[in-house]
């Protein structure tokens, strides 16, 4: 049977491959073309060995992955004890409630990529892979895209139906803020290379908390005697100041235990959303909030009632989040939050109100852009940037490492405050100015995270200019491309679909947004009827 449609994916990280596995469940025969600029295929750069060290963890447990043609755990135990002590581990410790480093993951999605792949040409599809071709521009074009990419030092060009930007997260080499060059930490080996000295870190996520880690392996040794993580200087070397500067100048909390999959949600639930949303954008905001808020008292009452009737408001909510927040989040009293995190683990008891908020806010999504601009405004500033920590979980072993450093006298966090300024000094530094005045570092790390990025920012200028500015990303994110008489582009870049899907990050997030924007495009095959089947997956 001839193939349906030619459809190229640009990426080969774990957008890709979700994207892959949607689109091999068409009955009609597709055929793919895959372009990464990498040699491996697969794990993508979060979990590339070479970017990323062994000790480096990924912040989702193995049940929360969502499987590709198997779960993260069966592949665990398919490897043999040799396999697994290359990965640093044992198979007793092989746990679906389990952490695991970044690189684990890498090896994990490469080998997954090639099964899925194979898995396809199985059911009639025709699939190719380039490594090492690095797409350089999209030219949108009547029937489609024409690709121009590079391969051994040559350009070339290829024409597609469809097309999926696949491309992931993107970091840049040369970082900046205010007046101040920084320092980007991937590839890690940026960190491992800086001398010991005064050195500051920019921001507090889970990126911050690998450079943290990274820093301790650098310059010392972590010793794990059973529960307690110590941590001891080389000898004969100089020990390295370290300084995490970041807005509220917390931490992050501590993994904890929760149900999962999720238990379902009273009143912040998708169909309660979704009722909110019909009604119209006037007052959507502060009507879902208030199922946010009806969730809390159901569940975490005491929580709630701490708050204070201005924190269950919009406008106080986040203010009465860090002040609590603050009290129970910096280094001296992480130890006190892990204790209790680990009391949840052990009494597989959650914590109310961390639960509502993990659950909950995602549902905010799907209001985003139905909002009116004021309320869109609103959100970002008063709501987004507790979701944003109450998402970031770490892992118990990172939490011990950052302990075992403070404990030694050379790690601290410091708080900007709302009038934060950086700027380079004449002898190649970073002074920042902080709520305890000037700080002047040999070297600041950019650990803010992966920021969002408009569609102008694509690195394919023939299909920027032929965007508008105005043009916003939007579920199932087709590009509208005047250009195109037929055929689609497809953007699920992660720093575009940041800008209006802000929760985005995980792993299920690139799942379901893969489906949304498979789905899409088997909906619009004009002239092709495209019947789905399924392709078995095992879990976990």
């Amino acid at each position: 049977m001839k193939s349906a449609k030619n459809i190229a994916i640009i990426g080969a990280g774990p957008m890709a491959i979700y994207t892959v596995k949607e689109l091999i469940k068409s009955e009609t025969p597709l055929c793919l073309s895959i372009y990464d600029k990498e040699q491996e295929m697969g794990c993508g750069m979060p979990y590339r060995s070479g970017m990323n060290a062994d000790y480096m963890y990924c912040n989702a447990f193995s049940r929360e992955i969502p499987p590709i043609t198997r779960g993260l755990v069966t592949w665990l135990h398919e490897q043999d004890d040799d396999a697994l002590r290359g990965l640093g581990l044992t198979r007793d410790e092989i746990d679906a409630r389990d952490f695991y480093p970044r690189v684990l993951l890498g090896a994990f999605f490469s080998d997954a990529f090639l099964d899925l792949c194979e898995a396809g040409r199985t059911a009639g599809h025709d699939i190719r892979l380039y490594p090492r071709h690095e797409v350089t521009d999209i030219e949108p074009i009547a029937t489609g895209a024409r690709l121009h990419f590079t391969a051994a030092g040559d350009s070339q060009a290829a024409e597609f139906d469809e097309v999926v930007i696949a491309t992931g997260h993107d970091w840049p080499a040369a970082p900046n803020i205010g007046e101040a060059d920084l320092v980007s930490p991937w590839p890690y080996t940026n960190i491992t290379a800086l001398p010991a000295g005064e050195i500051g870190i920019l921001g507090s996520s889970l990126s911050a908390i690998d450079v943290i880690v990274t820093l301790g392996q650098t310059h010392g040794t972590f010793i794990h005697k059973g529960d307690d993580v110590r941590w001891f200087p080389k000898t004969d070397c100089n020990v390295p100041l370290i300084t995490m500067v970041s807005h509220k100048g917390i931490m992050p909390e501590p993994d904890f235990f929760y149900p999962y999959p999720y238990a379902p949600l009273r009143h912040i639930n998708a169909e309660a959303v979704e009722a909110e949303i019909a009604k119209g954008s006037d007052g959507l905001l502060q009507r879902v909030f208030d199922l946010l808020i009806a969730e809390l008292n159901a569940d975490a009452p005491a929580y709630i009632d701490a708050l204070g009737p201005q924190g269950q408001t919009i406008d106080g909510f986040a203010d009465a989040y860090f002040d609590h927040r603050v009290t129970m989040g910096g280094l001296r009293a992480l130890r006190d939050t892990l204790n209790s995190a680990v009391d949840t683990m052990r009494n597989k008891e959650t914590q109310p109100h961390r639960y509502v908020l993990l659950r909950g806010h995602e549902n905010f999504d799907l209001i985003l852009e139905h909002l009116t601009q004021d309320d869109r405004a609103r959100f970002y500033d008063k709501l987004m940037p507790v979701f944003g920590d109450c998402y970031a979980a770490i892992p118990h072993i990172s939490v011990k490492r950052v302990l075992a450093l403070y404990d030694a006298g050379v790690l601290r966090i410091v708080p900007t405050g709302e009038e934060s300024t950086f700027r380079n000094t004449q002898d190649g530094g970073v002074c920042a100015q902080t709520l305890d005045g000037e700080l002047r570092f040999d070297a600041m790390i950019d650990a803010r995270g992966q920021a969002a990025a408009a569609l102008g920012k694509l690195p394919f200028p023939t299909l920027t200019k032929g965007l508008s500015e105005k043009d916003d990303l939007k579920t199932p994110f087709r590009l509208e491309v005047p250009a195109q008489d037929r055929g689609a582009i497809y953007c699920l870049a992660m720093p575009q679909i940041l800008t209006q899907h802000p929760f985005s990050q995980g792993l299920p997030n690139c799942a379901e947004l893969a489906q949304l924007a498979v789905q899409d495009m088997f909906d619009r095959m004009a002239g092709v009827t495209i019947r789905v089947s399924t392709v078995a997956t095992t879990n976990p």
